[in-house]
């Protein structure tokens, strides 16, 4: 049961990963190439994704934890 756990939890962080760090990528290549959106705005928005990301990351981390170490 640990190893499905361990397995889960890795799928899980390389998706968490993967939109987050893919969300940040569109922005900041859309705001390169359209005027709607001001680079300083479309960095600040990525830079949020990412950190949301990271925090999702933690999380999980938190979350599913082998308990061993405690």
């Amino acid at each position: 049961m640990d190893r499905l756990i361990e397995i889960i939890r890795r799928l899980l962080l390389a998706v968490i990963w993967f939109f987050g760090g893919g969300f940040a990528l569109v922005i900041m290549t859309l705001s390169s190439n359209e005027d709607s959106l001001p680079f300083i705005l479309a960095l600040l928005i990525a830079f949020g994704f990412l950190i949301v990301s990271y925090i999702c990351h933690t999380l999980l981390n938190w979350i599913l934890a082998k308990k061993e170490q405690s």
